[in-house]
């Protein structure tokens, strides 16, 4: 169970092509829920609106570790096993996407992995909010994770700042430590890989955190292979 205090920071919103205003969260995770639902998103089983907070009833996958716990010792993932767990992060934001579902704080303590099925599952859409077509103006993740747009003019776009958090978590996966430290280090850009690295998983981190959100890698692309270098890098990335 998780419980949401009502304050004055709850957000409230509508699912399109309904009326009732829900709590963010509620809704975002009622989107996602919905069959046919995700093996790699968490489901919310059901939520209860008291006069102090929200009880929401979720899975419970058993027995897990967030990637957090998980790093903390092994340091970093070998590459056969960030590949297989990145893998599943992207089917979960692709599955979000298609829902029209903005996760906005997409990090190692937001996966769960069972350490007996290595099931991943994207958790937490408290950050979240719907996906729209225009900017964004408010920022609710983590700044380690934020895009340089967003640091340097306040706005940026959902699918794009959702890239480059991707490319971050693959760096760090692969890397055992975040790209940058600083919001001066996110605007530069500039990345330095452990050896041991593939080329492939380099390239493919480096057309994640282009500085230009319209130089990044999309998620439809990615999906769609429209080029055949996206296409090869990907394929070397699943291991297809």
């Amino acid at each position: 169970m998780k419980y949401v205090v009502k304050d004055e920071h709850l957000r409230f919103t509508r699912i399109p092509g309904e009326t009732e205003l829900l709590p963010v969260e509620v809704a975002l995770m009622r989107m996602v829920s919905r069959p046919p639902a995700s093996p790699y998103v968490l489901k919310l089983l059901e939520w209860f609106d008291t006069p102090e907070r929200c009880i929401l009833i979720l899975e419970r996958p058993v027995p897990c570790v967030d990637l957090y716990q998980l790093m903390l010792k092994t340091g970093r993932l070998r590459m056969q096993f960030a590949r297989h767990v990145m893998r599943q992060v992207v089917l979960a934001v692709l599955h979000c996407r298609d829902r029209g579902v903005l996760h906005r704080d997409i990090k190692r303590q937001n996966v769960l992995l069972n350490t007996e099925t290595l099931e991943v599952k994207l958790i937490d859409f408290g950050c979240g909010d719907l996906l729209k077509d225009t900017p964004y103006y408010t920022y609710s993740g983590t700044w380690e994770y934020s895009p340089p747009e967003w640091i340097t003019k306040q706005k940026y776009y959902g699918c794009p700042a959702t890239v480059w958090s991707l490319g971050v978590l693959l760096f760090f996966l692969v890397c055992g430590r975040l790209p940058f430290r600083s919001k001066k280090e996110i605007t530069k850009g500039r990345l330095v890989f452990k050896p041991g690295v593939s080329d492939a998983c380099c390239h493919l981190i480096e057309q994640c955190l282009k500085k230009k959100p319209s130089k990044r890698l999309t998620i439809g692309q990615i999906l769609l292979h429209r080029t055949k270098k996206v296409r090869d890098l990907w394929e070397v990335f699943l291991g297809e």
